[in-house]
Order: structure tokens, then sequence, then C-alpha cells
């Protein structure tokens, strides 16, 4: 029974995943992705915004290269732009079929920041600007910032997880038990979002840290009304 309950688990997983390959975001994301990674590789092939060559042994600016590496620039800018949007788009849609729609705004705002980042970042460097110098300039106020919000990241990357690993959904009645959380609750569950686990107790509804649910001992339950009576 347990070794059925697994199949039909890997196969339900399986029929999901063929569902998001075969979408026409999913297949759009892919294309885009390809001619980002084509166009930042013209880039350096063709020499760069500042390509030169030798004319009569003297050092000349490469007219032709620098206007095909902006026009690929131009390229891998905008094909960045749509890759992210639709992989965000994708992923805050699966999130929303899956009844979480709090969690579907908040995980396509992250992958879309993260996103973006990654394409300015490669940007920057077909523009020839030395990156370590941004990045440095930034570096005390990075480290202040990760600092200050490491408990709010924790949170955030544990609900990642929690909404995909899938120990419970919305509506589940569980346990969570753990010393982080001071002990034991059960309940219901109402949401997941980006930072909170909500459970519907039988002293009203609860917000739980998804770091410290992500490392409680869980167990989905019979809800008390289910259960037979004495």
């Amino acid at each position: 029974m347990a070794l059925w309950r697994k199949r039909t688990a890997v196969t339900a997983a399986l029929a999901e995943a063929r569902e998001i390959v075969v979408r026409p975001h999913f297949r759009r994301a892919v294309a885009a992705a390809i001619a980002f990674v084509g166009a930042s590789a013209v880039t350096v092939v063709l020499g760069g915004v500042h390509a030169r060559h030798l004319v009569d042994g003297r050092s000349e600016p490469w007219t032709s290269h620098r206007l095909g590496s902006w026009t690929a620039i131009a390229v891998a800018v905008v094909s960045g732009v749509v890759c992210i949007r639709l992989i965000a788009d994708e992923i805050g849609r699966i999130l929303r079929q899956r009844g979480n729609p709090a969690a579907a705004g908040s995980l396509h705002l992250l992958i879309q920041i993260v996103g973006y980042l990654v394409v300015l970042l490669v940007v920057l460097g077909l523009l020839a600007v030395r990156v370590e110098n941004v990045l440095l300039s930034g570096a005390i106020g990075s480290v202040v910032i990760g600092l200050a919000a490491q408990q709010a990241l924790g949170n955030a990357f544990a609900g990642i997880v929690l909404l995909f690993a899938r120990p419970f959904v919305v509506g589940d009645y569980i346990t969570l038990r753990a010393g982080a959380l001071g002990g034991q609750f059960d309940g219901e569950v109402v949401s997941i979002t980006l930072m909170f686990t909500i459970l519907q107790t039988s002293e009203g509804p609860i917000s739980l840290p998804n770091s410290a649910v992500l490392a409680s001992a869980t167990g989905r339950r019979q809800p008390p009304s289910a259960l037979p009576p004495g």
C-alpha cells in the first residue's frame, strides 16, 4: 500500500513536470534564455563595445564590431528581462494553483529581483564596467543589510522550501512540535506565505515563522471534528 502511494506521488509529480515543460510560457522562457546567452557570446566574440583592430600598424576603433556589440547587448537586455518575467509568471501561476496566492506574489517579486540583478551584472560585464568595483563600493552596506535581514531571509528561504517540498498544504490539520516554537501546536493550515505559516488553532489563528516550522517535527492529523466520539 505504501509502495503504491509512493508510485502514485511520483507519477503525479512527473505529470506536473511535463505539464510545466510543454506550456508556452516555459518554451518562450527557454528561447529567451538561449537568446540571452547567444547575444552575450556574440558580444564577447566581437570584442565588446571597445573593440579595436590594427590599421597600418596602429590600433584603431573597430566601428562595425562596436555597433554589432551594442546591438547584441540590447538583444541580451531584452531577452534577459523577458526570460525572468516569464519564469516569475510561471512559478507564480503554479503556486496560485496550489492555493497560495500570497506566497505566489512574494516569490514572483523575489525571482524578479534576483533575476534582474543577474542580468544587470552580466550586462555591466559586457559593457566593460568593472563589476568588482561596483560590488566593492556596496560591500559594507550589503553586509550591514544582510546581518539585519538574516532572520527575514531565513524565513523566506524556508518558506520557498515548504512551498515546493509540501510537507503539508493549506487545509491540512497538522501537529508542529519543536523547542524553537515553545512546544506543540495543533491546527489547520490556513495560509503559507513567504515569511509565515498561519495555523487556525483552538485558541485562534497564530503565525509561525517559516524557519522554525521547517525545523519542526511535523505530522498530518485528523481534525478533532472528524474523530469518533469517546
